[in-house]
């Protein structure tokens, strides 16, 4: 059976263009020194899934003892190692995209996708049991996602991580992760690759890889090569513009860099983006201005947002970087914004598409302010609504779609229960936290789906987290325009 099985991972090497006919004995004998085999014979074999090729390699390599515990972790480092005899160096792989890109671009970015899911980097089966569904609110269709791939993170976790230069990879988005095989903290990355791409005129300082746990089309991440911390100022601006220059068929953008309102990974520059539409390229305009031959557009979304479009491009960051200076320094005590107290508060979260021949540029207005009352930030989610979602609102959650922790796919189950009478709330760790949600669902009198009505009921509170981190919702709409027209002019 192992005999069959190699033989149909090569056959599947072969299909999906891992493998050249130059390497496949090389590949063979490098799968069967991890295998622990000194034998194999040559087979006429029929296609075969790759999960059952690979289950049924992993599954002989626990029956003999090659590797210690059946757990995903181990399993899925096993895999990556085995896998990544199939492929071609990284340098060999920056040749062939290079190779597709002179084509074009989309060529380039499609060749490395197929090759990303081909590989089992990007995790299709796991992504496909997260749960996906839409929210009809006052401010267009949200999206909204039960992430069942990773766990939950807290903001003062995030908050507390140490650039510890000790470690090897330093952080996950280092390019030393690249072969590397797992450990206690680092996912399986021996069949990982990223691709080097030039940005801002910096050659070949910046990686391009997919994510592996993708929560829209084409789910892209691109990272500086070397460790350095997040920063959100003119050279981002300028760094994603010219992305978009050599990709334009993708959106970018970027965490805002300041703890509470960034990403969770902020000791490493980093980008996201792909190829999705995104609820905020939807929402309604509020006020339309002209300035310098771009087009200045005030957004009715839940978070202080304006989009910058003109097909000039250095036009277009001569208005992103007036705005984004005059917002730096902003403060206004009456509705609690705070530019500077011992560290600065003001940030951005930066998006660019290409609509045509114009570029779109949303700035969406950031601030990490926090007080005695509110330690998690007065512009991050109410405590009240951690019972949803305690993380980071960020670049992903800011655009509209909300990437909501797995465990709320079990407590919605102990929550029906709950408002059928059936279990106690105050007798269950899992339920204590939703237990005013619970009572105001029961006082709602549902009389339509009770799983539909839960589903929009989380909907709608992930409008309410967006808007808890709105910078000016102290204010009013007039702040909000009286801020824009004086950032402008």
């Amino acid at each position: 059976m192992i005999n069959t099985r190699i033989n149909q991972l090569i056959e599947y090497g072969f299909k999906h263009d891992l493998l050249t006919e130059d390497d496949k004995y090389y590949a063979v004998n490098r799968i069967l020194k991890i295998l622990n085999l000194n034998n194999f014979l040559w087979e006429e074999v029929k296609s075969e899934n790759f999960s059952v090729i690979i289950n049924d390699i992993i599954d002989y390599a626990l029956k003999n003892k090659i590797i210690k515990r059946n757990s995903v972790t181990e399993r899925d480092a096993f895999e990556a190692m085995i896998v990544d005899c199939l492929l071609p160096r990284p340098s060999e792989l920056n040749k062939i995209f290079r190779k597709h890109y002179k084509k074009a671009p989309k060529y380039a970015t499609e060749f490395f996708h197929d090759f990303s899911i081909a590989t089992n980097y990007i995790k299709v089966d796991r992504i496909a049991k997260n749960i996906n569904y839409k929210y009809k609110g006052k401010y267009g269709d949200l999206n909204l996602a039960i992430n069942l791939s990773k766990p939950e993170k807290d903001p003062m976790d995030i908050k507390k991580q140490s650039q510890d230069n000790s470690k090897y990879p330093i952080c996950p988005l280092c390019m030393e992760n690249v072969g590397v095989y797992q450990t206690s903290s680092l996912a399986p990355r021996s069949n990982h690759r990223v691709v080097s791409i030039s940005l801002n005129n910096e050659k070949d300082a910046w990686g391009f890889q997919y994510s592996p746990y993708a929560y829209f089309n084409e789910h892209i991440i691109v990272l500086r090569k070397d460790h350095s911390k997040m920063y959100v100022n003119e050279k981002t601006f300028l760094e994603l513009i010219d992305f978009i220059n050599k990709f334009p068929h993708y959106l970018i953008g970027s965490n805002a860099g300041l703890p509470i309102v960034g990403g969770s990974i902020l000791s490493h520059h980093h980008f996201q983006g792909g190829r999705f539409d995104f609820p905020i390229e939807n929402a309604r305009v509020i006020k339309k201005y002209k300035k310098k031959r771009v087009q200045i557009e005030v957004l009715d979304w839940p978070m202080a947002t304006i989009r910058f479009s003109g097909n000039n491009e250095n036009r277009l960051l001569d208005m992103v970087n007036q705005v984004y200076q005059y917002w730096k320094t902003y403060s206004n005590k009456e509705i609690n914004i705070f530019a500077k107290t011992n560290e600065e508060h003001n940030t951005v979260t930066p998006i660019v598409k290409l609509n045509g021949s114009d570029f779109n540029f949303y700035m969406v207005f950031r601030n990490n302010y926090s007080n005695k009352q509110y330690p998690y930030g007065i512009f991050h989610t109410n405590p009240e609504r951690f019972h949803i979602k305690k993380e980071n609102i960020g670049l992903i959650e800011v655009m509209g779609m909300a990437i909501l922790p797995g465990r709320l796919l079990t407590e919605i189950e102990l929550i029906k229960q709950a408002i059928k009478g059936e279990i106690e709330v105050d007798n269950n760790d899992l339920l204590i936290k939703h237990k005013h949600w619970i009572e105001k669902l029961k006082s709602d009198n549902i009389s339509e789906n009770l799983d539909e009505y839960i589903k929009k009921d989380i909907g709608r509170i992930f409008e309410d987290i967006l808007e808890d981190a709105n910078v000016f919702k102290y204010g009013d709409e007039n702040d909000f325009l009286r801020f824009v027209e004086k950032a402008i002019y």
